[in-house]
């Protein structure tokens, strides 16, 4: 029971970190600022590298263009079409914060207070993982529903863009059943997007701390199977980072191509 409060505290707690509580500064708000950070130490270094067309340009440099050319060419561009680079920049933000608050949480870095059972307060390091916070991937969801439903309208007009909520050619007696179907779904789709990414970055997580706290329940002996079974999972959750980024990504770009190209 202890092990299991502690799992739920330290995955969803938003307590302030030690000494830094009068600035008001989460675990969870340390760490997107960290990411914003890690961001800027590396795309600034790449925007220079590529900008000098020089070859080669660096393991890291080629790294990171195939992953933005495959956004754009595999993911963005069969739904966007023509119009599929003026809104990468956005998608790329996206999918490379997302991605790199997912790595975030397999790094342990911030101090924390353990209180054992004599009421001794020991410190140690944890991680933290800012899209496991539903605060977190909620305000994704809505600034990406905001951005594809402002550019709806921006291509089509207010007015266009209401009537192609629904699709045309349905026989008048289907639209006081459609209409809220259809508007209905426009809140589902953030919804989805928000609960989808906390929940699996919470899942992953919750598993790999009960796995490791089976060593604390059932002592040393159980380590034997515990750290190949902790080495397979840190594996999965390294896949699962990418795999909810790109998820994510994909989804809004689904919902922008709709958006502003109602006809496909």
């Amino acid at each position: 029971m202890l092990l299991a409060d502690w799992i739920i505290e330290h995955l969803m707690g938003v307590e302030a970190i030690p000494g830094l509580g009068h600035l008001g500064l989460s675990k969870h708000a340390v760490g997107l600022i960290l990411v914003a950070v890690a961001m800027l130490c590396t795309f600034i270094p790449f925007g220079r590298a590529v900008s000098q067309d020089l070859v080669p340009r660096g393991r890291m440099v080629n790294l990171l263009e195939v992953l933005l050319l495959y956004i754009r060419e595999e993911v963005a561009r069969p739904f966007l079409g023509k119009d599929t680079d003026r809104f990468m920049p956005v998608l790329w933000t996206f999918f490379f914060f997302i991605l790199y608050c997912n790595l975030l949480g397999l790094f342990p870095f911030l101090p924390v207070q353990v209180v054992g059972h004599d009421g001794e307060v020991t410190w140690s390091l944890s991680g933290v993982t800012p899209t496991g916070q539903v605060w977190v991937t909620g305000t994704l969801a809505f600034v990406a529903a905001i951005w594809w439903h402002g550019h709806g309208i921006k291509e089509q007009g207010l007015i266009p863009y209401l009537k192609n909520i629904v699709p045309s050619g349905l026989p008048l007696w289907l639209l006081p059943l459609m209409i809220p179907i259809e508007l209905f779904s426009h809140v589902i789709k953030p919804t989805a997007l928000m609960l989808r990414l906390c929940a699996n970055m919470l899942g992953g997580h919750a598993v790999l701390y009960a796995i490791v706290g089976m060593i604390f329940l059932f002592g040393a002996a159980v380590g034997v199977i515990i750290i190949p079974a902790t080495v397979a999972i840190l594996c999965l959750e390294l896949f699962v980072a990418f795999l909810q980024a790109y998820v994510f990504t994909f989804l809004v770009t689904v919902f922008l191509g709709s958006a502003v190209h109602p006809d496909h």
